[in-house]
Formats: structure tokens, sequence, C-alpha cells
């Protein structure tokens, strides 16, 4: 048998469960195969955030039996044990959503908060989350802030709060992204009068529409986070936005999608974007551009990125560094960063560079919240 990269291993369990719940023979010759480094596709699977999906795959596509005893029992425990973080948040979010709508407030729910309830993942323990987002409109920010402080819950930065026994933070966002430019991709006002409402319990809250589910997904991954400037895809990522677009319930408008990314001038991080979702057969997306030779330089960096490890830690440090230097310029201007000038600034203070190579560091804790499930490898 021709020797898969683990990466493809993972990329092939997650796409051929969207697909249905027989695996192919190849799949299944491949998971059976002796030359497998289960340890790297592990590895892998949690730096990229899908292993409980993945564990849940092989559950699904009856492969779990072909691993060894160890190995399918450390799986099936990532998985229920992503499936009962998952219920302790779906509580701590309606305790949120009641506060806010005692306050006269439907929020639109973001990323991970949507999965816990819009039933995308054939069950809730497929997708990882850390916290749970929140949109309001801005008119409405101090009303939510208030109900949330009148009922316990603490202020711990800037727009997020917590209340003593809740299972995680809550986030409030009066917007989807920074900056003027990202702002042009997608504004709150429009993701609000597109959303749609859902009964949850005793209370109500609000669903972004497909269109800016995926606008608000590509963007945040490649442009927000940097994945684009290092080349990175997260299989997290590949995997929503496949799972959005195999969903018969809404068809998706690419005309939409692809209008909002050139106007905004992001033409490339969503080429990109979508070729990959090609690279492990995720799904078929319609040819919208012609690929110039940057995007198909571009591609081809993100394929080999996920395959190298060597790569990928180099990108990763870069992206970091980015994303810590971009973070520490807006700490510096209230939120408001006004590009070279407050790098001059942030440099020039005392100890500016010692804060940044402190956080730097604490920024290899990249799986902080992953850590769970890795430490069963090493009980």
């Amino acid at each position: 048998m021709q020797r898969v990269h683990p990466f493809d291993v993972v990329a092939r369990i997650l796409s051929e469960r969207l697909q249905g719940r027989e695996a192919s023979d190849d799949l299944q010759a491949t998971v059976g195969s002796a030359e497998l480094d289960w340890e790297r596709i592990v590895g892998i699977a949690s730096a990229h955030f899908v292993l409980p999906a993945c564990a849940a795959a092989l559950r699904d596509l009856r492969s779990l039996g072909s691993l060894n005893d160890e190995l399918g029992a450390f799986l099936e425990a990532v998985h229920a044990a992503n499936m009962e973080r998952n219920a302790e948040l779906r509580a701590e979010l309606a305790a949120a959503v009641n506060v806010l709508n005692r306050a006269g407030i439907e929020p639109v729910l973001l990323k991970g908060a949507i999965r816990l309830l819009d039933g995308l993942y054939p069950d809730d323990g497929w997708r990882m989350l850390r916290d749970l987002d929140l949109l309001v409109a801005r008119s409405a920010l101090a009303d939510a802030s208030r109900a949330f402080e009148e009922a316990g819950y603490a202020p711990i930065e800037d727009g997020a709060f917590r209340r003593g026994t809740g299972a995680c933070k809550i986030e409030l966002h009066e917007e989807l992204f920074a900056g003027s430019r990202q702002l042009r991709l997608l504004q709150a006002v429009n993701v609000l009068n597109g959303s749609r409402p859902l009964a949850f319990k005793d209370a109500t809250v609000r669903i972004p529409s497909v269109e800016h589910q995926l606008v608000h997904l590509i963007g945040h991954s490649q442009l927000r986070h940097c994945g684009h400037a290092i080349g990175r895809i997260c299989l997290r990522d590949r995997l929503e936005a496949a799972a959005l677009l195999h969903r018969p319930r809404e068809a998706v408008c690419w005309q939409e999608i692809w209008a909002r990314f050139v106007a905004a001038g992001y033409r490339r991080p969503l080429l990109s974007f979508l070729l990959a979702l090609g690279d492990g057969a995720w799904v078929t997306v319609p040819a919208i551009d012609e690929i110039d030779r940057l995007t198909e330089l571009q591609r081809r960096r993100i394929s080999l990125q996920a395959r190298s490890t060597v790569v990928d830690y180099v990108g990763s440090r870069a992206g970091w560094c980015v994303s810590e230097f971009k973070s520490q310029v807006r700490e510096r201007d209230a939120g408001q960063p006004r590009g070279i000038r407050n790098l001059k600034r942030l440099i020039s203070e005392r100890g500016a560079v010692r804060r940044m190579a402190r956080a730097f560091w604490d920024r290899q804790r990249l799986l902080l919240h992953a850590s769970p499930y890795l430490s069963w490898f090493v009980a």
C-alpha cells in the first residue's frame, strides 16, 4: 500500500464521513494498515482541533474496530469528553441567553456557539469550543453588559464576562471584524438583519445566514488570525466550511460571497481557501474566477505546510509573532490601532520588548484547551 501522510488520513476520515456513513474500501484498508503512525495522526488531529470529530467519524464509519483496543478506547473517551464539555457549554449558553432575553435582547450566535444548536454535525461531540461568542447590536451593547453584571457575571476583559461557576467566558461583540477594510467584508448590521430566530429552551437566539457564516469563518481564519499570511488553513475550518456546503437546507449564493471578498480586496484569501477544500476531497466548489499564478503558489504553499512539520512550525511561529504584535498595538491605543505611529510608540515604551517576548513564549500553549484530551496519552 502506498504510504499516506497522517494529515491526509485525518482529512479523508472526516470528508468521507461528511458524505455518508460508509467508508470506502480504500479508507478501510488505509485505517487498518499496520504502517500508519497513529501517534502522529492523533497529534495532527489535536493540533487542528478535530480529534473528537475524527474519533466520532471513525466510529460512524465502523472503522474503530480496525484499531487496537487501547487506541480505540482512547478515541471513544476523547469524543465522550467533548460531548460532556459541550453539554456544559450548552447550559452556559442557555443561562446567558436568558439574561439577555430578559433585557429585551436576542443575541446572534457566532462561530462554535452556533454548532451547539443548529445540528450541523452528526452529534454534539464533534466541535471543540473554548468560549461562547454572541453578537448584539451596538445600541444594545451597554444594556447587555449591564444585564450580565446585574446577573452576577464578572467582566474579565473588554467585552467578555464570566460567572463564578461558569464553564467558560461569554464574549459580547458589536462587530465581527476590526479595521475598516475587514469591516467591508461583513458588518454587524448585515448579520443582524439576515439572521433568523431560533427557539432555545425558554429563550430565543438568532442564527446567521449560511453565507454570513461562511464569510465570517473564512475571514476570521484567514484574515483576523493571519492564516493566509502564514499559509495555514486549519482542518477544523475546512471541516466546518465543507459541512455547511454539504448541508441541503440552504443553497449558498457564491456570487454574494465572492462580491464581498473582492470588494474588500481579499480575492486571493477566498480563492486559496476554496482551493484548499479540494485538497482531501472535502467538497466541490464552483470555480468563480481564474486562478492566477500567485494564488496557485499559495495553494501549493498551504498544501506543503499542512504536510511538513518543519514548514508548519516556522509558519506558526511567524504567525504568532504577527498576531502578538497586532495585539500589543491594539492594547496600546485602546483597541484602535493606527499603524506605524503606534508601533513606534509601543517599541519605545520601557519593558515593551520583554513583554512581547514573554507573550510570545506563552503562545506556545496553543493546545491548552485540548490538554484534557492529550493528557490521556501521558497518563
